[in-house]
């Protein structure tokens, strides 16, 4: 079984125990080389924050049903996280998730926005800048992205908030 086969059988097992649990699963990697392999997921509550006890009980339920199917032959770590604040975005369904939060993107000529994601579909996303200018940006020259946390930048600072 290929480390992609595993992920996908470990997603189909988990989505449930996290949907049941009011969260959604968001990544599942399978990684590693050897003994020293981890089984990683990402979960995230919608409207909330993620906390250390729903990342304790997934944990658990799918500790008790990986157990129980027992389909992972060789020796490996489970952790389970929460996406973070500042998590990067890479699929349409991130993006989604983040409207109206405040966003840096790079683009694949090195330009850097930051701003507040507008709007985002299969063509790409809408990011208003600082002084109300709205620049769109097609997801193939997008270099990465990823929420921002700050108090004196993007709509913050349009708030009559100081920069420091």
């Amino acid at each position: 079984m290929t480390d992609a086969d595993i992920e996908a059988r470990v997603g189909d097992i988990a989505r449930p125990l996290a949907v049941a649990e009011g969260l959604e699963l968001l990544e599942v990697r399978f990684t590693g080389e050897g003994p020293a392999k981890v089984l990683r997921l990402v979960i995230e509550r919608s409207g909330g924050p993620t906390s250390l006890a729903d990342c304790e009980t997934v944990s658990r339920a799918l500790e008790g049903a990986l157990d129980a199917h027992d389909f992972i032959s060789v020796h490996y770590t489970l952790e389970v996280s929460s996406a973070g604040l500042t998590r990067p975005l890479r699929t349409l369904p991130d993006f989604v998730r983040n409207l109206g939060n405040l966003v840096r993107v790079v683009l694949r000529r090195g330009e850097s926005l930051t701003g507040t994601l507008k709007s985002a579909g299969e063509d790409g996303i809408s990011v208003e800048l600082d002084g109300g200018r709205v620049r769109t940006v097609a997801m193939a020259d997008l270099a990465s992205a990823r929420r921002e946390v700050g108090m004196w930048s993007g709509t913050n600072a349009r708030k009559g908030g100081r920069r420091p």
